[in-house]
């Protein structure tokens, strides 16, 4: 009996320490992909992190925002779910913007999904 718990045992680590780490991704896509994930994926985080006076004159639905430039900005990002999706998007989506440095930054902190829209809300707005 005890040989067969052991056994037991041994099985289960073995399984829980071969069982392969989750992908994270983290990747920049045009705006026709995000509006497919956007659609497509489920408990999506939409971030929006253009300043409130740019979030005002228009965003894509359900968008929350969280200001860039906000002195809550880590914290704010710590409050969202890891294993969730983010989506993040900022005015022109410029290499080393606002959207890209908060994608890294939110690989960083250790999500697991995050994408951001190629060319902003201005390029989300033409397609």
């Amino acid at each position: 009996m005890i040989l067969r718990i052991l056994s037991f045992s041994l099985f289960c680590l073995l399984i829980s320490c071969s069982a392969a780490p989750e992908e994270s991704i983290a990747e920049k896509v045009h705006a026709s992909t995000f509006s497919e994930k956007l659609d497509n994926l489920d408990d999506v985080q939409l971030l929006d992190v253009r300043t409130p006076e740019e979030f005002a004159e228009g965003a894509i639905r359900n968008a929350v925002n969280i200001n860039f430039y906000g002195d809550d900005f880590d914290a704010q990002l710590t409050k969202l779910d890891k294993k969730k999706p983010v989506m993040v998007y900022c005015q022109a989506g410029a290499p080393e913007g606002r959207s890209g440095q908060t994608m890294a930054k939110l690989k960083e902190l250790g999500f697991q999904t995050v994408y951001e829209l190629e060319g902003g809300y201005l390029g989300w707005m033409s397609k």
